[in-house]
């Protein structure tokens, strides 16, 4: 749904077609030290398209796990699939049930 401010989402269903590429794609011969995510619920795929990065570089990471129930548990245990030398944290931001951001370092 575009338009929508902070309601906005990817939709399969929409009729707007957004091209992108894998941070894999992007990153090249650049050594990333930090990656950020708050894109609407599709921040699983995207770490799924940044797995080799991760794997090979072990960025920090920030990467909200608040918009898919799921997210909760899929995220972390993906992360610590890639790599399992990360420490995970949790710190939730505001009063309501938006904000919370996983931390791996």
């Amino acid at each position: 749904f575009t338009n929508q401010g902070g309601g906005s989402c990817i939709d399969r269903n929409g009729k707007e077609v957004i091209n992108t590429i894998t941070i894999d794609e992007a990153v090249h011969d650049n050594i990333p030290t930090f990656i950020k995510m708050d894109i609407e619920g599709a921040e699983l795929r995207a770490l799924a398209g940044a797995s080799e990065t991760i794997k090979k570089h072990r960025p920090k990471l920030a990467i909200s796990i608040y918009h898919k129930p799921e997210d909760l548990i899929e995220i972390p245990e993906l992360i610590k699939e890639l790599r399992p030398d990360y420490r995970l944290y949790i710190r939730h931001y505001s009063t309501t049930i938006f904000e919370t951001i996983l931390y791996a370092v």
